[in-house]
């Protein structure tokens, strides 16, 4: 999320910042260069579908957690992962 859905969240927002028509004829004016409509369907459409994939990946792991555990048990935090799933110490 840090990485790729910040990254593409704000890229996306800038395009509609900063888009000319100067560099890509066949595109479109951003915010920045009169046209607002642009920039509100951009922010629009990466806001709806951010809050899309957020509901996605809930439902989805959710379910998930239902057939099995998604999580480890605090015991088995405190051992180690690599003890407590494998029987032995990656790194000592």
């Amino acid at each position: 999320m840090g990485v790729h859905g910040v990254g593409g969240y704000l890229g996306i927002l800038l395009l509609g910042l900063f888009a000319t028509k100067a560099v890509n004829a066949n595109g479109a004016n951003g915010l920045f260069y009169g046209n607002a409509t642009f920039f509100w369907k951009e922010f629009i459409a990466v806001t709806s579908v951010s809050i899309y994939a957020f509901i996605f990946t809930y439902v989805a792991l959710w379910l998930i957690n239902k057939i099995t555990p998604i999580r480890v048990s605090g015991e088995a935090e405190i051992e180690g992962l690599d003890k407590a799933e494998f029987g032995e110490e990656a790194y000592f």
